[in-house]
């Protein structure tokens, strides 16, 4: 797959190790802090 798509909708894909539903909560936090929810998975 090409990466440009698998890294559609992240706000940090510099920080991206995967695809943005693979973020372990501790990656979330680093890039997000405690806001609730993953802003990258979220359909909008």
């Amino acid at each position: 797959m090409d990466e440009s798509k698998s890294t559609k909708g992240c706000e940090h894909p510099e920080r991206l190790k995967g695809k943005p539903g693979e973020c372990s909560p501790e990656q979330i936090e680093e890039c997000h802090g405690d806001a609730p929810g993953h802003c990258c998975t979220e359909k909008k």
